[in-house]
């Protein structure tokens, strides 16, 4: 095929133009290095050239044309029984890997799932001119935490999280106290 989507690699030798292929970048060198396993003059060779690159990417392409240049000088004296065998424990362990990773993500929504219930069942702060220590502030807080706080305040205490319309009704006269004293702050700090 002629034009500027030719091949470099199209020859019946994959290293007939090795400038072509030092060129090339490593991921794209580890595919060709994956499409052709049992080449070992091949993979010696894109090995030495992902050696001479400094990046991580080439590092880590590297490990695995090492792998593969290994599996192709030990090829011929595996047998193929033992290969199938290695490849089933691999896909065994990747199996059991998912499942621990699965089983870890049921118990992970499971605890957000009771934190989430817990958090709506919550009581509201009391009544009482201790709101400025329920926020967690003092007078004297700087800008930026005030902020957080207000931020956080508004995450847990807004009036649109509880179901239970007292709970709602007592959350707005809460969340409004609340964003009072937020503004009583930043009017004493003179913001």
């Amino acid at each position: 095929m002629e034009g500027p989507f030719q091949n470099p690699m199209s020859d019946t030798s994959p290293l007939a133009n090795k400038k072509a292929l030092t060129n090339w970048p490593s991921s794209r060198l580890l595919e060709f290095a994956e499409a052709h396993p049992r080449d070992v003059e091949l993979l010696a060779f894109i090995l030495g050239e992902l050696g001479r690159r400094d990046v991580e990417v080439a590092q880590s392409a590297a490990r695995r044309v090492g792998q593969l240049l290994n599996r192709a000088e030990n090829g011929a004296t595996q047998n193929p029984t033992e290969v199938a065998a290695e490849r089933d424990g691999r896909l065994e362990h990747l199996r059991a890997r998912l499942e621990a990773t699965e089983a870890r993500l049921r118990e992970a929504e499971q605890r957000a799932s009771a934190a989430e219930r817990a958090l709506a069942t919550e009581a509201l702060p009391a009544r009482s001119n201790a709101l400025l220590r329920r926020v967690h502030l003092s007078e004297t807080a700087p800008t930026w935490l005030v902020d957080a706080a207000r931020r956080a305040f508004r995450l847990r205490f807004h009036p649109d999280r509880f179901a239970d319309p007292a709970m709602k009704a007592r959350a707005e006269e809460t969340f409004k106290e609340a964003e009072e004293v937020f503004r009583q702050i930043t009017t004493a700090q003179g913001g």
